[in-house]
């Protein structure tokens, strides 16, 4: 992280190191792996091994088969072995731009009034967008996936009225040509128009909507008429109306954004309108939609995103006093405490509105509802899958192991991270599964991930290509460790380097701390194989004056784990880091002093 021109020869020690790996990073077709005695189940009870080429899994063997020659041998003793995940909706990953609203001739103010509409105001219409042109993958995002066992995703545009169809990729580093499963899968829909201006309202959205489709339908006829050589005008060149035309023919499905029963039903009217085929994505409220789901709404992908926890004011199992009785034990208890020279101070009184419990059981009620949904879904017999919208997937894969906890059968909620979620994305002869003929696209996990929060990820294969996750070792303050008094690492910093014939270098390190003296943030420093800066995060602590942070730098397929320490005075840093490179046996340090910028 920190700028340390950290190799002091870098240029040096990482170009000898660094051409060969140039030459042989991220290859197209990855190598042979053979997983030798991994478990196949989340129990653990049933251990085969894998045999992988060419992306794909050739063979799943005895545990105890021998290893194919040529093959990278990975010992999954200990490790579970799953499908990769399905990401069913992902907001994220685009370039996006938003729709182009007049899209004609303006009209002349001196003229006559026009007898039929413009089609200028396309606000919020944009269905010809296609997400495979606009992909935008970065390394933090597929590996953010990654760690958390996903394979692929659906990468989507949305929060327009109609915002063009999505993409599903797989989530490994590549060039985007080489990660896309399907071009156009969906076509996406919501109530909602960016920037000012008509339509701004629901009543509106809807009203722009029905024009659309009606001028699609319009469109088509036209160009009906225009074939047959029948008298009419000749249909204009217009994507939108294109692939709007799409739509109402019943060629793709519309991925349409409703959480309220409200929105389920006005998306349904409008599908029965123009016989369009529908899918619902978010569905807080799905559970209440029996008639939409049980009809064309099938394809339902649930974010489970339902919003801050409300906290349940029902007392827990062991609370037996009523809460007057406890407030009324804790200011007896107040009063028997010795006095202090604080206490003896007459204190101001401090008014605290309290809800009533009526209101804040029924709040936590129609939270509890939200979180339920899926289970509700479930015992109806209504397949779902999950997405994780605009959110992380760690955020995602934490939901549902709280649906889990709550009744959920794990195996339903492992079907809709994987098979079910390939089926409803048309891509199950290839993933959900593991099997022979299927792609190698699954991940190793240290425990299992829908009942152990801890559970991490060891190792990920998508498209075959393998890429491991040290197990995390959660750094702990070390007992007695106190900042010194008046001394905070916070605010940002100027770290400044030696390098040996190569002059100053510097890096950029931003640092927060908290009253316990723990401290985060991260270092950002020059590439020294080129390219984009390097930016990681730090963690450490405060101990007195020492300041003490480990992070990692990667350079292409290496990893640099460094530390670094340094005595804290005022406004300055005074130490040195510490750090291995790779195939050496002994680690290397550098001095360094650093300077906090003005506050």
């Amino acid at each position: 992280m920190i700028r340390l021109r950290l190799l002091v020869s870098l240029a040096g020690l990482l170009a000898g190191l660094a051409a060969p790996l140039a030459a042989q990073s991220r290859p197209r077709t990855p190598q042979p792996y053979f997983v030798r005695g991994v478990a196949l189940d989340r129990a653990g009870s049933t251990k085969a091994s894998l045999y992988l080429k060419d992306g794909a899994i050739v063979a799943v063997l005895e545990a105890e088969a021998p290893a194919p020659a040529g093959t990278r041998v990975i010992e999954g003793e200990g490790l579970i072995c799953l499908p990769a995940f399905l990401d069913a909706w992902a907001r994220q990953g685009l370039n996006l731009t938003p729709p182009v609203k007049d899209q004609d001739v303006p009209p002349d103010a001196q003229a006559d009034v026009a007898i039929d509409m413009r089609l200028a105001n396309r606000k919020g219409i944009q269905p010809a967008f296609r997400a495979v042109r606009a992909l935008a993958l970065t390394k933090e995002l597929t590996e953010g996936w990654q760690k958390s066992g996903f394979g692929a995703a659906l990468i989507a545009p949305g929060g327009e009225l109609l915002a063009g169809t999505s993409t599903l990729v797989a989530l490994r580093e590549a060039a985007m040509r080489d990660l896309v499963l399907r071009e156009d899968v969906f076509a996406h829909a919501a109530f909602g128009a960016s920037g000012p201006g008509y339509p701004s309202t629901l009543m509106g959205f809807f009203a722009q909507l029905r024009q659309f489709f009606l001028d699609s339908q319009r469109q088509l006829e036209l160009a009906r008429r225009h074939d047959e050589g029948r008298p009419g005008p000749r249909p204009p060149f217009d994507a939108e109306l294109a692939a709007g035309a799409e739509l109402v023919r019943g060629e793709q499905r519309l991925l349409c954004e409703a959480d309220g029963m409200e929105d389920f039903g006005r998306w349904v009217r409008l599908a029965r309108e123009f016989d369009l085929e529908l899918g619902f994505i978010g569905g807080r409220e799905a559970w209440r939609a029996r008639d939409e789901l049980d009809g064309r709404g099938r394809a339902l992908v649930l974010t489970l995103d339902w919003g801050k926890e409300i906290e349940d004011p029902r007392p827990k199992e062991d609370a037996k006093k009523e809460p007057a009785e406890a407030a009324g034990g804790e200011a007896a208890a107040a009063s028997e405490a010795p006095a202090t020279p604080e206490a003896a101070q007459p204190a101001e009184p401090v008014w605290k509105y309290l809800e009533p419990d009526e209101v804040r059981l029924e709040r936590r009620r129609l939270w509890e509802e939200k979180r339920d949904n899926a289970l509700r879904l479930h015992e109806r017999g209504v397949a779902f899958a999950f997405g994780t919208g605009t959110r992380k997937p760690s955020e995602l894969l934490a939901g549902v192991r709280t649906l889990v906890k709550q009744g959920l059968p794990a195996e339903v909620a492992l079907r809709a991270l994987t098979l079910g979620a390939a089926e409803l994305l048309g891509v199950e002869r290839r993933l959900g599964t593991i099997a022979a003929g299927k792609d190698a696209t699954f991940t190793l996990w240290r425990a299992d991930p829908l009942l152990d929060e801890k559970a991490s990820v060891a190792w990920s294969f998508v498209d075959g290509h393998a890429r491991e996750f040290p197990e995390e070792k959660k750094k702990e303050k070390k007992e007695g460790a106190q900042p010194g008094e008046g001394l905070d690492a916070s605010g940002a910093w100027t770290l400044t380097f030696e390098a040996q014939g190569e002059g100053v270098k510097e890096a950029e390190l931003t640092l927060t701390m908290g009253a316990d003296g723990v401290v985060e943030g991260s270092i950002s420093l020059e590439n020294p194989m080129g390219g984009a800066r390097l930016e990681t995060r730090v963690e450490g602590t405060l101990d007195d004056d020492e300041l003490a942070l480990e992070f990692t730098l990667e350079f292409g397929e290496f990893k640099l784990d460094t530390a670094l320490e340094a005595t804290l005075e005022g406004d300055t840093l005074e130490g040195e880091t510490e750090f291995k490179m790779p195939g050496m046996d002994e680690p290397m340090s550098q001095a360094f002093t650093g300077q906090r910028k003005p506050r």
